[in-house]
C-alpha cells in the first residue's frame, strides 16, 4: 500500500516540475553561438582583442527539499574568454593567477515560474528589467549603453561604454571607456 501511494504521489508531482520551453524571442540571442567561434576586434588605435565565444551550453538541475523547495531548472549559457595579448582582459581573482570567467549569455527557467536572462559583455551586465532599456536599431541589431546597464565594469580590467549586438553575428562593435571604437574584423 505504501509503495502504491508513493508511486501515485510521484506521478502526480511529475507534472508539477515541468519547465516551460525557452521562447523564440529569448533564443534569438543564442543564434550566433551554435559553434565555438574566434572573433578578432580592432580598435581605432590599432589595438586588438581576440575573443573566443564557446558554443552555447545547456543544462538542468533539480531541487528537492523543504527548505529550498521542489522544482526543476533549465539553463542556457554561452561562455567566452579573451586570448593572451588582448587589450581587454577579465580581472584577476585574489590568487593573482586566475582570471574571472564570464558568459555573454545566461538564461534560466524553472518549474517554480522563476528565471532570469542576462546579456554580459566585457563586464557590462544587462539583466531582466534592464533588457528593456536596450535600443533596437533594426530587426537584427541592438545597441547596449552601459549607462543603462544593471552593472558596469564587473570583473574586468578595462571597461566599455557600449556595444552593438547582431542576432546573426553576435557582437559587431563596442566603444571602450576611453571613447575608442572597436570593430569586428
Amino acid at each position: 500500500m505504501k509503495l502504491f501511494l508513493y508511486a501515485t504521489l510521484v506521478i502526480l508531482l511529475s507534472g508539477c516540475f515541468k519547465v516551460d520551453d525557452f521562447t523564440r524571442n529569448e533564443l534569438k540571442w543564442y543564434k550566433p553561438y551554435d559553434k565555438t567561434d574566434t572573433v578578432i576586434f580592432f580598435s581605432e588605435k590599432n589595438e586588438s582583442d581576440t575573443i573566443i565565444f564557446q558554443a552555447k551550453e545547456s543544462g538542468s538541475s533539480s531541487t528537492r527539499g523543504f527548505e529550498q523547495g521542489f522544482y526543476n531548472t533549465n539553463y542556457l549559457t554561452v561562455p567566452y574568454y579573451f586570448t593572451k595579448g588582448s587589450y581587454h582582459q577579465f580581472a584577476m581573482m585574489s590568487d593573482g593567477k586566475t582570471r574571472y570567467d564570464q558568459d555573454i549569455l545566461n538564461m534560466s527557467k524553472s518549474s517554480s515560474s522563476t528565471g532570469f536572462m542576462e546579456i554580459i559583455f566585457i563586464g557590462t551586465i544587462f539583466s531582466d528589467d534592464n533588457l528593456d532599456s536596450i535600443q533596437k536599431i533594426n530587426d537584427s541589431t541592438y545597441f547596449f549603453d552601459s549607462h543603462k546597464a544593471t552593472y558596469s565594469g564587473m570583473n574586468v580590467e578595462k571597461e566599455i561604454e557600449d556595444f552593438t549586438f547582431n542576432i546573426n553575428l553576435g557582437i559587431t562593435n563596442y566603444t571602450d571607456d576611453r571613447g575608442v571604437k572597436w570593430k569586428r574584423k
